[in-house]
Protein backbone atom coordinates (compact mmCIF):
# COMPACT_ATOMS: atom_id res chain seq x y z
CA UNK A 1 0.00 0.00 0.00
CA UNK A 2 1.90 3.39 -0.94
CA UNK A 3 1.59 6.51 1.65
CA UNK A 4 -1.50 7.93 -1.07
CA UNK A 5 -3.59 4.84 -0.24
CA UNK A 6 -2.69 4.87 3.37
CA UNK A 7 -3.75 8.02 3.88
CA UNK A 8 -7.05 7.69 2.10
CA UNK A 9 -7.71 4.28 4.36
CA UNK A 10 -6.82 6.38 7.31
CA UNK A 11 -9.14 9.07 5.96
CA UNK A 12 -11.98 6.81 5.82
CA UNK A 13 -11.41 5.10 9.26
CA UNK A 14 -11.87 8.47 10.63
CA UNK A 15 -14.52 9.57 8.87
CA UNK A 16 -16.58 6.50 9.44
CA UNK A 17 -15.86 7.14 13.29
CA UNK A 18 -15.91 10.84 13.79
CA UNK A 19 -17.13 12.33 10.05
CA UNK A 20 -15.76 15.75 8.79
CA UNK A 21 -15.05 17.45 11.57
CA UNK A 22 -12.73 14.42 13.14
CA UNK A 23 -10.67 14.49 9.76
CA UNK A 24 -8.23 17.12 10.70
CA UNK A 25 -4.89 16.86 9.81
CA UNK A 26 -3.50 16.12 13.15
CA UNK A 27 -5.77 13.30 13.27
CA UNK A 28 -4.64 11.60 10.09
CA UNK A 29 -0.75 12.70 10.80
CA UNK A 30 -1.26 10.65 14.26
CA UNK A 31 -2.73 7.85 12.92
CA UNK A 32 -0.43 7.14 9.44
CA UNK A 33 2.88 8.29 11.83
CA UNK A 34 3.75 11.23 9.95
CA UNK A 35 3.92 15.38 10.04
CA UNK A 36 1.12 16.95 8.97
CA UNK A 37 2.99 18.63 6.32
CA UNK A 38 3.95 15.57 4.44
CA UNK A 39 -0.03 15.20 4.07
CA UNK A 40 0.01 18.38 1.44
CA UNK A 41 2.36 16.29 -0.61
CA UNK A 42 -0.75 13.70 -1.20
CA UNK A 43 -3.67 15.94 -0.57
CA UNK A 44 -4.15 19.90 -1.24
CA UNK A 45 -6.77 20.51 1.61
CA UNK A 46 -9.89 18.21 2.84
CA UNK A 47 -12.01 18.32 -0.10
CA UNK A 48 -9.05 16.12 -2.29
CA UNK A 49 -9.20 14.00 0.71
CA UNK A 50 -13.00 13.59 0.65
CA UNK A 51 -12.75 13.68 -3.38
CA UNK A 52 -10.64 10.61 -2.67
CA UNK A 53 -12.51 8.46 -0.38
CA UNK A 54 -15.53 8.80 -3.00
CA UNK A 55 -13.01 7.68 -5.76
CA UNK A 56 -12.24 4.87 -3.45
CA UNK A 57 -15.47 3.94 -2.31
CA UNK A 58 -17.05 4.22 -6.21
CA UNK A 59 -14.10 1.70 -7.38
CA UNK A 60 -14.29 -0.59 -4.60
CA UNK A 61 -18.14 -0.92 -5.08
CA UNK A 62 -18.27 -0.87 -8.59
CA UNK A 63 -15.57 -3.81 -8.89
CA UNK A 64 -18.08 -5.89 -6.81
CA UNK A 65 -20.74 -5.20 -9.12
CA UNK A 66 -19.30 -5.72 -12.41
CA UNK A 67 -17.84 -9.00 -11.27
CA UNK A 68 -21.26 -10.02 -10.53
CA UNK A 69 -22.72 -8.46 -14.09
CA UNK A 70 -20.13 -10.69 -15.42
CA UNK A 71 -21.63 -14.15 -14.02
CA UNK A 72 -24.47 -16.13 -15.97
CA UNK A 73 -27.68 -15.49 -13.52
CA UNK A 74 -30.70 -14.01 -13.86
CA UNK A 75 -31.23 -10.16 -13.79
CA UNK A 76 -33.17 -11.18 -10.54
CA UNK A 77 -29.89 -12.93 -9.07
CA UNK A 78 -27.97 -10.09 -9.93
CA UNK A 79 -29.78 -7.64 -8.45
CA UNK A 80 -30.04 -9.97 -5.21
CA UNK A 81 -26.44 -9.94 -5.34
CA UNK A 82 -25.69 -6.50 -6.17
CA UNK A 83 -28.03 -5.52 -3.16
CA UNK A 84 -26.22 -8.00 -0.49
CA UNK A 85 -22.76 -7.00 -1.73
CA UNK A 86 -23.65 -3.41 -1.50
CA UNK A 87 -24.96 -3.97 2.04
CA UNK A 88 -21.66 -6.20 2.96
CA UNK A 89 -19.24 -3.25 1.82
CA UNK A 90 -21.49 -0.93 3.77
CA UNK A 91 -20.73 -2.83 7.43
CA UNK A 92 -17.21 -3.17 6.42
CA UNK A 93 -17.05 0.58 5.56
CA UNK A 94 -19.32 1.45 8.68
CA UNK A 95 -21.61 3.12 6.16
CA UNK A 96 -19.64 5.67 4.89
CA UNK A 97 -21.15 6.24 1.81
CA UNK A 98 -24.01 8.04 3.59
CA UNK A 99 -21.38 10.64 5.23
CA UNK A 100 -19.51 11.56 2.02
CA UNK A 101 -22.77 12.15 0.44
CA UNK A 102 -24.01 14.15 3.25
CA UNK A 103 -20.56 15.85 3.33
CA UNK A 104 -20.18 16.63 -0.70
CA UNK A 105 -24.10 17.29 -0.95
CA UNK A 106 -24.74 19.84 1.98
CA UNK A 107 -21.16 21.75 2.18
CA UNK A 108 -19.51 23.98 -0.69
CA UNK A 109 -17.50 21.45 -2.24
CA UNK A 110 -17.63 21.63 -6.03
CA UNK A 111 -15.98 18.98 -6.93
CA UNK A 112 -16.60 16.43 -4.44
CA UNK A 113 -20.04 16.94 -5.09
CA UNK A 114 -19.67 16.24 -8.97
CA UNK A 115 -17.47 13.27 -7.93
CA UNK A 116 -20.26 11.91 -5.52
CA UNK A 117 -22.85 13.01 -8.94
CA UNK A 118 -20.32 10.59 -11.54
CA UNK A 119 -20.57 8.01 -8.49
CA UNK A 120 -24.42 8.02 -8.06
CA UNK A 121 -25.05 8.36 -12.01
CA UNK A 122 -22.75 5.05 -12.77
CA UNK A 123 -24.39 2.92 -10.17
CA UNK A 124 -27.37 4.06 -11.30
CA UNK A 125 -27.00 3.42 -14.73
CA UNK A 126 -25.38 -0.40 -13.64
CA UNK A 127 -28.60 -0.93 -12.47
CA UNK A 128 -30.56 0.00 -14.56
CA UNK A 129 -28.98 -1.81 -17.43
CA UNK A 130 -29.61 -5.07 -15.48
CA UNK A 131 -33.19 -4.25 -15.04
CA UNK A 132 -33.26 -3.46 -18.90
CA UNK A 133 -32.05 -6.62 -20.15
CA UNK A 134 -33.82 -8.77 -17.67
CA UNK A 135 -36.96 -7.37 -19.38
CA UNK A 136 -35.29 -8.04 -22.65
CA UNK A 137 -34.93 -11.73 -21.67
CA UNK A 138 -38.77 -12.08 -20.11
CA UNK A 139 -37.42 -12.42 -16.65
CA UNK A 140 -39.25 -8.93 -15.66
CA UNK A 141 -42.15 -8.03 -17.33
CA UNK A 142 -42.06 -5.18 -19.72
CA UNK A 143 -44.64 -2.65 -17.83
CA UNK A 144 -41.31 -2.00 -15.19
CA UNK A 145 -39.49 1.42 -16.28
CA UNK A 146 -35.88 0.42 -15.58
CA UNK A 147 -34.66 4.10 -14.63
CA UNK A 148 -37.94 4.42 -12.05
CA UNK A 149 -37.03 0.78 -10.89
CA UNK A 150 -33.42 1.45 -10.70
CA UNK A 151 -34.03 4.86 -8.76
CA UNK A 152 -36.58 2.37 -6.25
CA UNK A 153 -33.63 -0.07 -5.80
CA UNK A 154 -31.21 2.51 -4.87
CA UNK A 155 -33.85 4.79 -2.79
CA UNK A 156 -33.99 1.14 -0.87
CA UNK A 157 -30.38 0.43 -0.30
CA UNK A 158 -29.80 4.69 0.23
CA UNK A 159 -32.46 4.37 3.58
CA UNK A 160 -30.72 1.08 4.68
CA UNK A 161 -27.07 2.82 4.98
CA UNK A 162 -28.95 5.57 6.47
CA UNK A 163 -30.64 3.99 8.96
CA UNK A 164 -27.81 1.77 10.09
CA UNK A 165 -25.44 4.72 9.89
CA UNK A 166 -27.67 6.01 12.36
CA UNK A 167 -28.33 2.78 14.78
CA UNK A 168 -25.49 0.74 14.06
CA UNK A 169 -27.34 -2.20 14.24
CA UNK A 170 -26.44 -5.25 11.87
CA UNK A 171 -29.30 -6.93 13.23
CA UNK A 172 -32.09 -4.45 12.37
CA UNK A 173 -29.98 -3.90 9.02
CA UNK A 174 -30.28 -7.69 8.01
CA UNK A 175 -34.50 -7.80 9.22
CA UNK A 176 -35.06 -4.91 6.86
CA UNK A 177 -32.90 -5.59 4.19
CA UNK A 178 -34.57 -8.52 3.29
CA UNK A 179 -38.19 -7.37 3.81
CA UNK A 180 -36.87 -4.33 1.92
CA UNK A 181 -35.90 -6.72 -1.18
CA UNK A 182 -38.77 -9.25 -0.99
CA UNK A 183 -40.96 -6.11 -1.79
CA UNK A 184 -38.24 -4.95 -4.20
CA UNK A 185 -38.73 -8.52 -6.33
CA UNK A 186 -42.67 -8.17 -6.14
CA UNK A 187 -42.40 -4.76 -8.26
CA UNK A 188 -39.49 -6.12 -10.38
CA UNK A 189 -41.75 -9.50 -11.35
CA UNK A 190 -45.46 -8.29 -10.40
CA UNK A 191 -45.34 -11.38 -8.32
CA UNK A 192 -45.24 -12.65 -4.45
CA UNK A 193 -42.59 -14.94 -3.25
CA UNK A 194 -43.69 -18.12 -2.66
Amino acid sequence: MTRKEQIVQTCMDIFSEKGAKGLTMKAIAEKVSISEPAIYRHFHDKEAMIVAMIRQVRDELFLRVDKILRCSLTSLEKLKRIYTHHLSYLKEKKGITVALLSESFFYDQPEARQQMLFFSNGYHKKIQAVIALGIEKSEIPDTVDPHAASILFMGALQHLVTLFRLTGDEEKLDRAAGEVFRHLKKVFTGREDK
